[in-house]
């Protein structure tokens, strides 16, 4: 609903062909719907294929949402561990987070590039110059291993919950040294 408006009003005219979806927790999936009845093709860990298969064939017929109301059949493209996503000039990585506590079909998102990485849940930054937590974040420690695994190049990280922040405050609040 209002997050396709603004997204559509910043750039009027464009279609919207792509959504990117971290994962499947209520709070990051709840504007599917209205992506797909905008046409976009909804990008997603393979775990999660099944369920939004299964979710959007669900009839909403009390209240019709916009894509209820569009008809439109939705694309859902699934990946195992990485995907690409390019226009020929830029490029967007999208890599599946493992091993940690918060969700098995957790993805984050790479900008070469620009050396950003865009995730949720992973890791929301605390007030500036906060003492690290003790013991550390598992969820944070876990993003950092998912970092080196995958031979990262990042300077900033933008958490989809909270505010843009260099690379070292995720490092800082781990107690870990960036390699």
């Amino acid at each position: 609903g209002p997050v396709i408006d603004a997204v559509q009003k910043l750039v009027p005219g464009k279609p919207l062909r792509v959504v990117v979806n971290s994962h499947q927790h209520f709070d990051h999936s709840g504007g599917l719907r209205a992506a797909v009845a905008a046409g976009a093709t909804i990008v997603t860990q393979q775990a999660n294929k099944a369920y939004y298969d299964k979710v959007f064939q669900v009839r909403n017929t009390i209240a019709p949402d916009r894509m209820a109301k569009s008809g439109t059949k939705p694309k859902i493209v699934g990946f195992k561990d990485r995907h690409v996503l390019t226009d020929g000039t830029r490029r967007i990585e999208l890599h599946r987070i493992t091993g940690g506590p918060h969700n098995d079909s957790f993805i984050l998102a790479s900008l070469p590039a620009e050396k950003l990485l865009i995730e949720a849940d992973a890791f929301t930054p605390g007030p500036a110059n906060a003492a690290p937590p003790s013991p550390p974040n598992a969820n944070n420690v876990n993003l950092v291993d998912n970092i080196e695994r995958l031979k990262l190049d990042v300077e900033r990280i933008l958490p989809l919950h909270g505010r843009i922040v260099p690379v070292g405050e995720l490092y800082r609040v781990t107690g870990r040294v960036k390699k």
